[in-house]
């Protein structure tokens, strides 16, 4: 459902009408054999208008007005960006661009931006912006105060976490026992919490105490949804009278 979809299938169609008989036949064996799934994903069909204006205001360097209804704000505001870049991460589409709100680079959620208008102001990016260099500390997309981070995975669960690069700052020592302890340098620490909750038991926070503080904050949230309610006193008193 965007603009991406539709280019990148017109240059297939192109590209395929100039192959040869065996070239054809040969991606044809390919896409029976591997696929790729995307899970979950977002409709971006419905968010298509907003997708092309800001797409084509990124490629002429124009500045645009939007809507935008942040995640954690009740309300909305205005805002006028200088859109760098269009990125599309883990199923989600953002806009990488100065905020002259905030007066900095901010990162927005596409389908949040409630309205966009491109105006006739222009602009330049500065030659020193960096996609890779603005994204490095992060551990999914969070930008924040940075931290050392340090966890403990189960032997069970260590050689399946020790084939992974979840973080390019990430250092793994292997223990005895056949546990990992893996040292990470991250901005904010809400994205690694998920990360580490979502291991349960296999993964003990070490460090730093304030992020070891808002995994028993979650754990013990959790645990109460599950617990059976308690019967107040003067109830039972009541229930038994009866």
């Amino acid at each position: 459902g965007t603009p991406f979809h539709d280019s990148i299938d017109s240059v297939f169609k192109k590209i395929q009408s100039t192959l040869p008989p065996q070239a054809l036949r040969y991606l044809d064996q390919m896409q029976s054999v591997f696929h790729v799934g995307i899970k979950p994903y977002k409709d971006y069909g419905q968010f298509r208008n907003i997708l092309n204006q800001v797409n084509q205001a990124a490629m002429d360097r124009r500045r645009v007005e939007m809507v935008y209804h942040s995640l954690h704000r009740k309300e909305k505001t205005l805002r006028k960006v200088d859109p760098y870049k269009v990125w599309f991460y883990d199923g989600t589409i953002y806009l990488i661009g100065l905020c002259h709100l905030r007066e900095e680079v901010r990162m927005f959620v596409l389908d949040r931006i409630k309205a966009v208008t491109m105006t006739d102001e222009r602009f330049t990016m500065p030659k020193d912006f960096n996609l890779d260099d603005f994204m490095r500390h992060s551990f999914r997309v969070m930008h924040d105060e940075l931290y050392m981070v340090k966890v403990r995975i189960s032997p069970g669960w260590a050689r399946w976490v020790g084939e992974k690069i979840w973080h390019e700052s990430q250092k793994i020592t292997k223990n005895r026992d056949g546990s990992l302890e893996i040292n990470f340098r991250v901005a904010g620490l809400d994205e690694i919490k998920r990360w580490v909750l979502s291991f349960g038991p296999e993964c003990q926070v070490l460090g730093p105490e304030r992020l070891k503080e808002m995994v028993r904050k979650d754990l013990s949230r959790n645990l109460a949804q599950y617990s059976k309610p308690r019967l107040s006193l003067n109830l039972m008193k009541e229930m038994r009278a009866v």
